[in-house]
């Protein structure tokens, strides 16, 4: 282990197997729960969804299913929070409702877009007076079946939801489950790496697909597929998805690179909120060689874990507060400037194994990508890549969804 991750890790409590969390809401945490508070901004609570869709020979009944979930809850103790208190106030403890397990006779959404998905969201997760986790475990027929993790990003982040997928798959199969070990937050390990301060500034950017036009409200999303595995894939799409974006403007595209802060402390597992950010820029006709370079510099100087103090006063901000100063609401909708040209968030390959039991094989997967901004959640799916790209309707409209894919389909090919 390097040195640098030895005394991160000497600065922070023991990573040692956890059954119970007392401790104050992180910052970062605060902020995903002011999202959607306030009635007066058009998001909704930030979400986390995964969907798992697989072959099944009807042998795994709810009992089953159940049973899994006790088993994984009792080990992490993260699937059982709830919030505490007020502003600064604020803590999270770990005797809060277990998940909820919903289970669907008949589902004949497609999984190819948003339109159908409504179904996942039709029951509340609240912080306060819980759930805050739901398992769903849908019937298509023919042998099909969905399973689906949704929770609320102040409690899980994407990381987070692969542990619970991947003990869940345990449980059922009889293993021996990791667990949790991890009793700080994302803020603590980021205080105890010490990184220098943060060169990931935002900068004047613009929109992926062109100014927003129109003034239809929401959000939607969509599979697109773009052909079989290829070395560097990440920044393939950045550049590409880049070349997009300066046909319609000549700014700087900003890269938003969701990073695990859990590689600063090997062995830590847990399924808590352990993600940050960095944003790469591109100007135009930067190209694969440039945005690997500026990403590797990034990670090699650890902006991702760089965390100004100065940030925990925002926790003295009311959540409705918090959420209307930053987001979406009837007046600011059009208008607003984009903090990022896009964002990806990088899922890598589809773990059959590790995602399967008996009476249950996975082979897809979508994970949904969160609203406002233009998000692109990247997957390998058998062998073959795909992107679920999410965009607001006033970024989507006049064919701009069809230009995108069509580009992307062929450059992605061209550069294969």
């Amino acid at each position: 282990m390097p040195l640098e991750q030895v005394d991160a890790l000497s600065r922070l409590p023991p990573l040692t197997p956890v059954t119970e969390i007392n401790r104050r809401v992180s910052t970062p945490e605060y902020y995903h729960a002011s999202v959607g508070v306030s009635p007066k901004t058009l998001e909704g609570p930030r979400k986390v969804i995964f969907v798992l869709a697989g072959v099944t020979d009807g042998s795994l009944q709810a009992e089953d299913w159940q049973r899994a979930i006790d088993q994984i809850t009792a080990v992490n103790p993260g699937l059982r929070l709830r919030w505490n208190g007020s502003l600064g106030f604020s803590r999270w403890t770990s005797d809060g409702l277990p998940p909820r397990l919903r289970m669907i006779n008949h589902c004949d959404w497609d999984l190819s877009s948003s339109a159908g998905a409504e179904f996942i969201t039709e029951t509340p997760l609240s912080l306060r007076e819980g759930p805050t986790v739901e398992f769903i475990i849908a019937n298509q027929g023919n042998g099909r079946v969905l399973v689906i993790l949704r929770t609320l990003h102040a409690i899980v982040d994407g990381m987070g939801s692969f542990h619970v997928l991947y003990e869940l798959f345990r449980a059922l199969r009889g293993e021996p489950l990791l667990g949790s070990n991890a009793s700080f937050s994302d803020v603590d390990l980021m205080l105890a790496v010490q990184a220098p301060k943060s060169e990931s500034m935002h900068r004047p950017t613009c929109w992926l697909t062109g100014e927003p036009e129109g003034d239809t409200q929401g959000d939607d999303w969509w599979r697109i597929k773009l052909g079989p595995v290829r070395k560097q894939l990440l920044a393939h799409l950045s550049v590409t998805l880049a070349e997009f974006a300066h046909q319609r403007s000549e700014l700087p595209v900003m890269v938003a690179i969701p990073v695990d802060l859990r590689r600063h402390a090997p062995g830590l597992i847990s399924t808590t909120n352990f993600s940050s950010m960095v944003l790469v820029r591109l100007e135009k006709g930067d190209g694969i060689g440039v945005f690997k370079e500026r990403l590797q510099a990034l990670l090699d100087a650890k902006r991702d874990a760089a965390f100004a103090p100065i940030l925990n006063l925002t926790r003295w901000l009311p959540l409705c507060w918090f959420d209307q100063l930053l987001g979406r609401t009837e007046k600011n909708y059009l208008t607003r400037k984009p903090l990022e040209t896009f964002l990806i968030s990088n899922l890598g390959r589809l773990d059959v194994e590790g995602m399967s039991a008996p009476g249950f094989i996975v082979d897809d997967m979508v994970a949904l990508p969160q609203p406002g901004t233009p998000f692109v959640v990247l997957c390998t799916i058998d062998g073959e890549v795909e992107i679920i790209l999410g965009l607001p309707r006033i970024l989507s409209n006049h064919g701009r969804v069809e230009a995108l894919t069509t580009f992307l389909q062929q450059r992605m090919t061209d550069n294969a």
